[in-house]
């Protein structure tokens, strides 16, 4: 293993003990879904359908919840969001959709029904319409379990309800909280936003970014390996302690360093 690779491993495992952040101090909602705390007011929500996927919910200073993508199901979710109120109380929430893939925006349908408002960038309802049908047929051959595919056979995407030019990004303001919106290029989709949150120093980087457990790239039928090696120069994780993978464990900013070099050993190997 390469030396970037070793710390890049080290650096997650010595963020995770030092959070408190290891898999067994997850609180499971349902099976496969499961959320766990990452600091003050942030929480990492991992749901598994077809394979573990990341996003976040967040206590905002203003009050307000703020959801960074979503369970891969309405129905997960639903019960995400009965976890909310019971923990935190009744409470008006936004969310964001970092790009168009089922594990990003498998339960905007939920939130939808709640009337809360969905951001997204102007990329994601147009990646919905010209790569939506053809991700869902690349989805059934990657997933093993019949009942699994079977559900995304009929699945319909629900988009962003509240769009923004991925050019000039979005700042939310919660009460004096930020959280900003980037759209740092072409990566793993045409669409991949990241989320950064000064105040808790979390970077979301979503399927952006790779986790240190990644060996190789995953799915890039929606995206372009040369430019998401590009994009990532202009991912900033000064002043971020926590950087989130759209999958795998959360780490520290290494982990962009450590995407850029599991995708230039890709290239190498041809995938």
């Amino acid at each position: 293993m390469k030396p970037d690779r070793k710390r890049a491993r080290l650096a997650a495992l010595l963020l995770s003990a030092a959070l408190g952040t290891s898999p067994a101090s997850a609180e499971t909602l349902s099976p496969g879904l499961a959320v766990e705390r990452l600091g003050e007011g942030i929480y990492l929500v991992t749901h598994s359908y077809p394979w573990a996927s990341n996003s976040l919910i967040c206590a905002m200073r203003d009050g307000r919840l703020l959801l960074v993508d979503t369970p891969c199901t309405p129905e997960a979710t639903d019960e995400l969001l009965r976890w909310a109120a019971a923990k935190f109380g009744e409470r008006d929430a936004v969310a964001v959709t970092t790009h168009f893939h089922i594990d990003r925006l498998g339960g905007n349908a939920a939130l939808a029904r709640r009337g809360i408002p969905i951001y997204g960038s102007t990329l994601t309802p147009k990646a919905i319409a010209e790569r939506g049908a053809s991700s869902l047929v690349k989805l059934e051959t990657m997933i093993g379990d019949s009942a699994i595919r079977s559900y995304y056979a009929t699945f319909k995407y629900v988009a962003p309800t509240r769009l923004f030019d991925q050019r000039d990004g979005l700042v939310l303001d919660f009460g004096g909280e930020e959280a900003r919106i980037e759209f740092p290029g072409v990566g793993h989709s045409v669409d991949n936003l990241i989320v950064y949150l000064p105040d808790k120093r979390v970077l979301f980087g979503g399927c952006m970014i790779l986790s240190a457990e990644a060996k190789g790239p995953g799915n890039v039928a929606d995206g372009d390996i040369p430019k998401w090696i590009s994009s990532l120069a202009f991912v900033d994780t000064e002043g971020c302690d926590i950087v989130v993978p759209g999958h795998g464990r959360p780490g520290g900013p290494s982990l962009v360093a450590h995407t850029s070099e599991v995708l230039q050993a890709s290239l190498g190997r041809g995938r």
